[in-house]
């Protein structure tokens, strides 16, 4: 059995929990290695934001690829990944564990986290699961707007399984074996209180919104950010318009912070965290148009009296300390 680590990181934390950058690499929308002006994301603007930890998601569209495509899609994410890597000569570097995620952020590096968004990339298969493992996937967004054979999506009206599925709850059971980080966003709402029941290790929902805010089906309830919180997990905030206020044409940064303020309030501030989803949705958010600007949530905190302690667990440390949790429970 692993032990939590219990290393202090000694340079400031700014972690994102979702991005699709990857993703529009990867089908050659962008060279996310280079500056440019589309979408909100690449490594050299990543640098001018100040962002040290970043998990980039490889999403399995249902649309855009066939069954039987899915897993093999992951695995191609992850060579894409580790050339995007490898191309940042060092600058950026893929991290596996929490303790490697300390020593590239100590040496003034960016620590790049692997992830799938969707867990249809399984094809039903668990071993499925351990291939990525093995390939560097650390974190796994089990649903996505599609229902799959582990549980239900919050954007499927049928919801065929009533939540998680018989092997939804052997695959959480065996990401939680591996050390690997589950993801609820974009889970029913009975799909996230049973991964909260099948598992043993924390959760994050790396990008979702607070439902009392924003009446909508991606985001979070009260009563499901208490159970995660109860979990020991996070709750990365999104930065998509639509999830944050209704008209979405008046969100702004205050919104975000608002979501965060409202977890803070509602379960104290170990539990909050950032979820951009940047290049997941056109547009931008007034005051977080791209990753240049993300500093802004740190100092909107600090003006609302925030505590420095508090703010540096929001913009990092919560999700490094769930991390040590799943790696230290692993077998």
């Amino acid at each position: 059995m692993q032990t939590e680590s219990k290393r202090e990181t000694p340079i400031p934390l700014l972690v994102d929990l979702h991005t699709d950058a990857l993703y529009e690499h990867i089908r050659g929308r962008k060279d996310i290695t280079r500056r440019s002006d589309k979408g909100h994301l690449d490594i050299p603007r990543m640098r001018e934001g100040g962002v040290n930890g970043q998990v980039f998601a490889v999403w399995i569209s249902p649309t855009e690829l066939k069954p039987g495509e899915y897993c093999d899609f992951a695995l191609r994410g992850a060579d894409a990944f580790d050339a995007v890597c490898a191309q940042s000569e060092g600058g950026v570097v893929p991290v596996r564990t929490p303790d490697e995620f300390r020593d590239v952020i100590a040496a003034g590096r960016i620590a790049a986290i692997l992830g799938v968004e969707g867990g249809h990339a399984l094809e039903g298969r668990l071993e499925n699961l351990d291939r990525l493992y093995e390939r560097g996937v650390r974190v796994l967004t089990l649903t996505w707007c599609n229902s799959n054979e582990f549980g239900d999506s919050s954007s499927d009206e049928n919801k065929p399984h009533g939540g998680l599925s018989p092997l939804g709850r052997r695959a959480v059971r065996r990401a939680n074996e591996l050390g690997m980080v589950i993801d609820v966003s974009h889970s029913a709402d009975r799909t996230v209180f049973d991964i909260l029941d099948a598992g043993m290790s924390p959760v994050i929902a790396s990008h979702s919104g607070v439902r009392a805010r924003r009446d909508f089906n991606r985001n979070l309830t009260d009563e499901q950010i208490r159970a995660i919180a109860a979990n020991g997990g996070v709750m990365g905030i999104v930065f998509l318009p639509y999830f944050l206020r209704e008209p979405e044409e008046q969100a702004s940064i205050e919104d975000v912070l608002n979501c965060i303020d409202h977890i803070c309030q509602l379960v104290g501030p170990d539990h909050a965290a950032l979820g951009s989803d940047f290049d997941g949705f056109e547009g931008a958010l007034p005051g977080l148009e791209d990753v240049t600007r993300i500093g802004n949530i740190g100092e909107g905190l600090r003006r609302r009296g925030f505590a420095a302690g508090d703010i540096a667990k929001i913009l990092g440390l919560n999700f490094l300390r769930v991390w040590d949790a799943v790696t230290s429970r692993a077998a």
